[in-house]
């Protein structure tokens, strides 16, 4: 029983509420597929709902998200270096012999393994916690830029 204009005006600003509609769609994308483009469209949803969060998340996200890359790509790194270490350490006549050499590699590569493996899971949590503080940024703010009757 309302009017055009009515309903209009109980909706609210347009362009913020397409943010909140961006928003939540990046966030179920995420929930439901876990992938990195999935992450990433959740941590800009979130970004995108206010721009004081800009201001202050994207710098701290900015190095948390080096950091993040930085132990990836050492993960990798490390993993190369073992196998190097595996395959072409017994020729080299290491102290310890060829053994040494084999394990060593084995235990490199492994332990790359578990380096990745431990960041992309604090990766996985970052943006979940991301997404958990958007949710209760919104819901806070959403009483405060509702337009009061």
């Amino acid at each position: 029983g309302r009017t055009e204009a009515e309903t209009a005006a109980a909706l609210g600003d347009p362009d913020r509420l397409a943010r909140e509609l961006r928003a939540e769609a990046g966030l179920k994308r995420w929930e439901e597929t876990k992938n990195p483009s999935a992450a990433a469209g959740a941590v800009f949803a979130v970004l995108g709902l206010g721009a004081i969060d800009i201001l202050i998340l994207l710098p701290i996200l900015m190095g948390v998200i080096g950091a993040l890359f930085g132990f990836f790509m050492a993960g990798i790194g490390i993993f190369i270096a073992g196998g190097f270490v595996f395959s072409a350490g017994p020729f080299f006549d290491p102290p310890g012999g060829p053994a040494v050499a084999i394990l060593g590699g084995i235990g490199l590569m492994a332990a790359a393994t578990a380096l990745t493996a431990v960041t992309g899971l604090v990766t996985v949590g970052l943006v979940n916690v991301l997404v958990w503080y958007g949710r209760l940024h919104y819901r806070l703010l959403k009483p405060a830029i509702e337009p009061q009757a």
